[in-house]
């Protein structure tokens, strides 16, 4: 039976400060977003002292913390969360009872593209068509002195720097080959629909099905926030899930675990303001959970974000081939 009262451990204290430090608050207001009328409850979790279990979750999901990690544990029940999960088929059942819940959610999200001058959505796997990605940053790319010889520079087009020395590796492999990217591409590349056809992939199962997908509009994070409720990735996160019946502790064994495909959508959508607070969000969390799978896209025209650790690449213009393809899916998708 759960204990009616928690209490932080040593290094949950010290963990649980460091993140009370990096939100700049004051224990006051920490009171106020946990909806505690008196900082009494504030003062006893950083001294060690027991308060209410809810309270206790309550206050470690503000700060973003895993309760599992910060409380002190009896001897019994020393294991965390994540070594009492170690049995593979025990982590694989969560990932696929999240992946159900999650289901319909993603489809709904991803599964349609909605465009100009088309007053109904268009399915997915109708217009889709498979990218190629540069594993090198075009305007961070170097020539050799042949190449630039042979450049025209009475009829010089930057553009025509793509006919030198770029080996193009399909989308998927580029996934497959490094866990953190930063996917740039210009407007209308196919940046969103590249994440959008990840998500419903990984969610039929079709790309890692053993990993659960999540798919944020870096926008909709932003605008989901108050002067009483900041910015938070984490938060965002539990409340969508929490909704389906998935509990924080599910969540964060998941993220514990690296099963998690995060797909987060359009950096440079963000104002200043807000992308300097997403930013740190981002850090934090790939930094955390560093053993998930984590895309961010953005417009090659605002490169002026770096996230360490991430692999730069870039969404490549449609060869020949890929317009012709295009061109037949969308008679017949618009037809329809």
């Amino acid at each position: 039976m759960a204990k009616r009262s928690l209490q932080a451990s040593a290094e949950g204290i010290r963990k649980a400060k460091q993140a009370f430090r990096r939100k700049g608050w004051t224990q006051e207001y920490l009171a106020g977003e946990v909806g505690l009328e008196t900082r009494q409850p504030i003062w006893k979790f950083f001294t060690g002292k027991a308060i209410d279990r809810q309270v206790f979750h309550e206050i470690c999901l503000v700060l973003g913390l895993n309760p599992e990690e910060i409380a002190q544990q009896p001897p019994d029940e020393s294991l965390s969360l994540e070594t009492n999960l170690e049995n593979t088929s025990d982590i694989d059942a969560l990932v696929q009872k999240a992946r159900f819940a999650n289901y319909e959610k993603i489809q709904a999200q991803c599964g349609t593209l909605h465009l100009l001058d088309i007053a109904r959505p268009i399915v997915l796997d109708d217009l889709y068509v498979e990218v190629n990605i540069f594993e090198e940053i075009t305007s961070k790319r170097w020539l050799e002195i042949t190449d630039l010889q042979r450049l025209d520079s009475n009829n010089f087009d930057r553009f025509n720097l793509d006919k030198f020395n770029k080996q193009r590796i399909p989308g998927l492999e580029a996934v497959a080959k490094y866990s953190k990217l930063m996917l740039f591409g210009k407007t209308g590349s196919g940046k969103t629909t590249f994440l959008q056809s990840l998500a419903v992939r990984c969610n039929q199962g079709k790309f890692k099905s053993d990993c659960l997908p999540i798919f944020i509009r870096l926008k909709s994070l932003a605008e989901n926030t108050s002067d009483n409720h900041p910015i938070s990735l984490l938060q965002y996160i539990y409340d969508e899930f929490s909704e389906q019946g998935i509990s924080i502790s599910e969540i964060l064994t998941i993220f514990a675990q690296g099963k998690a495909l995060i797909l987060l959508d359009s950096l440079d959508e963000l104002n200043e303001e807000e992308s300097d607070i997403i930013i740190r969000e981002i850090h934090h969390f790939a930094e955390r959970f560093y053993k998930n799978t984590v895309i961010i896209t953005c417009r090659l025209a605002a490169q002026r974000y770096q996230f360490n650790g991430f692999t730069e690449i870039e969404i490549a213009d449609f060869s020949k081939s890929q317009i012709i393809t295009f061109a037949d899916k969308w008679f017949v998708a618009v037809a329809k």
